[in-house]
């Protein structure tokens, strides 16, 4: 625990187990090819450690980054502050994160947005654009 994070060898080595073991009692899918006995004293070391699953592993293992890119063209417009709310809210319940940016209606700006967006491996885009010429590859 030396760099502050707790991590899932540290609540391992706590209890007396794998790290593969305190894997599968973490994962609701696995968690039953534990014994209830090793559940709970894992569960409750996680707990007294203040354990955080680190979705940046989450996202190697799975290869979902958890965030949605979200671009809108004048964060400053009436319009968008209540529609970022809605999106933030449906994305938040689904377990997602949104990353949010502005592109001032630049299409060039638009454009380095979503490549940087792309580059973090966002699951998918919500993209406003104020041009009727747009011609965007939809594909991650």
């Amino acid at each position: 625990m030396a760099s502050g994070r707790v991590t899932i060898r540290d609540i391992a080595e706590r209890v007396g187990v794998h790290a593969s073991t305190v894997s599968r009692v973490l994962n609701p899918e696995t968690r039953n090819m534990v014994s209830p006995e090793v559940v709970e004293r894992v569960q409750k070391v996680a707990a007294e450690l203040g354990y955080r699953p680190n979705p940046i592993a989450y996202g190697l293992r799975t290869n979902q980054s958890m965030t949605v890119g979200v671009v809108v063209t004048d964060l400053a417009n009436p319009v968008f502050p209540p529609t970022i709310r809605g999106i933030e809210d449906t994305l938040v319940e689904s377990g997602y994160v949104p990353l949010l940016a502005n592109s001032d209606g630049d299409q060039e700006r638009e454009k380095l947005i979503v490549d940087l967006m792309r580059s973090r491996r966002v699951d998918g885009l919500i993209l406003t654009t104020s041009s009727t010429q747009h011609t965007r590859d939809s594909r991650l």
